[in-house]
């Protein structure tokens, strides 16, 4: 007998359910992402019959890329309330781990997952047999082991016209005005909620203008999408303000299908083109596929193009990372914070938040810490390395508070507020379309005939911060300055950066757009973004109106495509402009 508990099946108590490392190490996993404190349970029942089983969990131990000899993340299993082991100070690399075997009486079973630290212990499933010398999976081979498992090597299939994958801004937008012009249109994202960077769970606020002459309805569903408050640093930047539950009102009500929780597995080609997706519900134990004529790839990570053999570059070292914000709260009353000996030895080096020590606006104190400026991975692989980068993001916030908290003897009364375990990503693929944007190009002002997707923002690129190389003693960088340099504005994004050149009917529109380096530098802000999400729906009723794909539209439609963009009227919508006040 074989029996796998996957992490989505769990009621999940306080721990985290993180989706976003599925393509590099096989599956989602549940984190304790207590910040020093013991979270709550999570529990799963299963059936099985009784008898005594082997048990192996999916786990490792997170700081081991640093200092193998400490394990601050560890939990312990219970199986109907007996003890099944201790886990998370093992393997050095994910992996499966053989606890204690477990005998089981009656049929219905409990696990539960008892976090013992608080400290970001880690597992993807559990894994029983009664059998011996059982063949483990790989990551590159657990999807199949899964779907024998569960019982799902078939399955359902869900038709439309269109079809995005990824809920962030540039694919509600898409889906949004795809449904309005009449294309059944189903949007597919990884995560519980919309919004992507722009949600509760990353909390990075929108940059760009929208809605310019001679296009000025472009940006119109960007800002139904726009939240009314605003808060940047601090506890202001709250959860609350993101609106997330709204944004998914909205595209419900335009006609979208939203499938959450699904992440795109595989893709199926046909002919050079894309025939389906292979869609995986984590939390629900299912897998079917999607198909359509169309797709767009608004995954922020080019997953889609990939797994299509898409043409893409990756900028490997040098490129923008990831920011995974935080911050700190005054209780009132004195607060305890644990010695962190695994994470970054910061005592005695300038970091912002430190006492005299400006960020890089000349900030102070408690605002400093914990901002978008605490950024990682630039120096690593962005697909490959997601996971580490994150955990350094990790491990230089815990660094940082027990610098100030335990060396510094400062911040008395104060304790970590939040910590966001999904990253702000920047930076990572970038497909390849017709034409390749260049930092040059933008610069000369060039008047691409497709241009339809205003740009405002400066070029904004992110490099380590020189003025604290002295934090960097392990030598990943975690504190950047921003770079700006300004150009006449807006420059209209043509539509051929758009869709992929090789890969006949996928479109893609957010930060794996073609561009390059330094142009993705004004292009990725999320406004600019949304935008280009706006003008691929379009285009896709177009391909639809005239059964067709994206590159005709450019030979053959482009005129048309062009005066309904501009017959688009601005609705209206304003900008918020002022802050929380929370």
């Amino acid at each position: 007998m074989k029996k796998l508990i996957t992490s989505g099946s769990f009621n999940k108590g306080g721990w985290t359910f993180d989706t976003d490392f599925i393509p590099v190490m096989g599956m989602p996993y549940l984190m304790a992402h207590g910040l020093g404190r013991p979270v709550a349970d999570a529990s799963a029942s299963f059936s099985a019959p009784a008898g005594t089983y082997h048990l192996y969990v999916y786990t490792f131990n997170w700081v081991a890329p640093w200092k193998k000899e400490y394990a601050p993340g560890v939990f312990r299993i219970l199986m109907d309330g007996a003890d099944a082991g201790t886990f998370g100070n093992a393997p050095e690399e994910w992996g499966f781990v053989r606890g204690t075997d477990i005998t089981l009486y009656g049929s219905t079973h409990t696990v539960v997952l008892r976090d013992l630290t608080g400290f970001d212990g880690r597992i993807g499933c559990i894994f029983l047999t009664d059998e011996d010398n059982v063949l483990l999976p790989d990551a590159n081979n657990f999807f199949d082991f899964y779907r024998e498992l569960t019982g799902n090597p078939k399955s359902t299939r869900i038709d439309a016209d269109f079809v995005v994958a990824g809920g962030g801004l540039s694919g509600m937008c898409a889906a949004v005005m795809a449904a309005r012009r009449g294309l059944k249109t189903l949007l597919i994202q990884d995560r519980p909620v919309v919004g992507g960077n722009n949600s509760s769970e990353a909390r990075v606020w929108l940059g760009g203008s929208r809605n310019a002459e001679p296009m000025p309805g472009i940006g119109n569903i960007v800002g139904e999408f726009e939240q009314e408050k605003v808060g940047h640093y601090g506890p202001e930047n709250c959860g609350p303000i993101y609106e997330d539950e709204r944004k998914a009102q909205v595209i419900r009500e335009a006609g979208v299908e939203l499938l959450l929780n699904c992440t795109v597995k595989d893709v199926v080609m046909k002919n050079g083109a894309i025939d389906s997706l292979v869609i995986w519900n984590t939390t629900a134990d299912e897998v079917f596929t999607v198909k359509a004529p169309i797709y767009a790839d608004c995954t922020g990570d080019g997953t889609v193009g990939a797994l299509a053999g898409a043409d893409h570059e990756v900028t490997t070292n040098g490129h923008m990372g990831k920011s995974n914000v935080w911050y700190v709260r005054d209780t009132g009353e004195h607060r305890d914070f644990p010695a962190c000996p695994w994470a970054i030895d910061l005592a005695g080096v300038d970091i912002p938040g430190r006492e005299g020590v400006p960020d890089i606006y000349g900030g102070l104190r408690e605002r400093s810490l914990g901002g978008w400026f605490w950024e990682v991975g630039m120096e690593q692989d962005p697909i490959l390395k997601g996971e580490y980068a994150r955990d350094l993001n990790l491990r230089a916030m815990y660094g940082a508070w027990d610098a100030l908290k335990n060396h510094d003897h400062d911040y008395d009364t104060w304790e970590l507020g939040e910590s966001m375990v999904i990253g702000g990503m920047r930076e990572s693929r970038r497909l390849f379309g017709d034409v390749l944007l260049t930092k040059s190009e933008v610069y000369q002002g060039i008047d691409y005939p497709d241009g339809c997707v205003p740009s405002f923002w400066n070029f904004d690129v992110h490099y380590p911060d020189p003025r604290f190389y002295g934090a960097f003693r392990e030598g990943d960088a975690f504190l950047t300055h921003d770079y700006h340099e300004r150009f006449n504005k807006p420059f209209w994004v043509p539509y051929r950066c758009l869709y992929s050149r090789n890969v006949p009917n996928l479109f893609m529109a957010g930060r794996n757009v073609s561009v390059s380096h330094d142009a993705l530098g004004t292009v990725r802000v999320m406004r600019t973004c949304g935008m280009m999400g706006e003008v691929i729906g379009l285009a896709a009723s177009l391909c639809l109106r005239h059964d067709t794909r994206p590159r005709s539209i450019y030979e053959i439609y482009l005129n048309e495509m062009m005066d309904e963009l501009k017959r688009i009227p601005y609705n209206g919508i304003p900008r918020p402009t002022h802050n929380s006040g929370l």
